[in-house]
């Protein structure tokens, strides 16, 4: 079996997985082909007060990335290594919408405010891990970017400012996913 065959299987088996097991907490990702499904979740507002939403683009190279959604534009901008465009392998988060909330954290001690919650996990940065979804205000809106999880002590928001990387963002909200039916807690026996 060539290489580039075993890669594509691999990462089917991580995308199907991760979205297997994200149906237990009763959301999903949807693909996203300009229009905005009825359940998608909303992140928050832009300049002229429309909903923008959560999702996620594969970026050859870098991972599953998070992405910020306008509805009607079928193009994203990835913050990874500058800014990266593209218009397929897009997904956008769906669920019901009273099950998630923001929670207010920073890059120094994000882990220790995730202690009994739910992260919503957002992707992957190839060869370093697991990505959340964050937004923070920003000139008027709001901008949905990626957390750097993998970090601890250094778990930086990024974002697209403008068509640029906004980068080392110290204070965000994280996504947090609400259900009594999990419980996150490591327990001694």
């Amino acid at each position: 079996m060539s290489h580039i065959t075993l890669f594509y299987l691999c990462s089917i088996s991580t995308v199907l997985f991760s979205q297997v097991s994200s149906l237990q907490e009763d959301y999903y990702w949807r693909e996203y082909t300009g229009s905005i499904p009825g359940d998608a979740v909303v992140g928050g507002k832009d300049i002229n007060g429309h909903d923008i939403h959560m999702g996620q683009a594969y970026i050859r190279n870098h991972g599953l990335i998070v992405v910020q959604i306008y509805p009607g534009v079928k193009e994203v901008h990835a913050a990874i290594a500058g800014i990266k465009t593209v218009s397929t392998y897009v997904k956008i988060l769906c669920g019901p919408q009273e099950n998630f909330y923001w929670l207010p954290a920073n890059a120094t001690d994000l882990h220790l405010s995730l202690l009994d919650k739910h992260a919503v996990i957002g992707g992957h940065n190839d060869g370093y891990g697991q990505i959340n979804i964050g937004r923070i205000k920003h000139e008027g809106e709001t901008k949905i970017g990626k957390i750097n999880s993998w970090a601890v002590g250094g778990a930086y928001f990024y974002f697209n400012n403008k068509g640029k990387e906004g980068v080392n963002v110290k204070s965000y909200e994280i996504l947090i996913y609400r259900n009594a039916d999990i419980d996150v807690r490591i327990k001694s026996n």
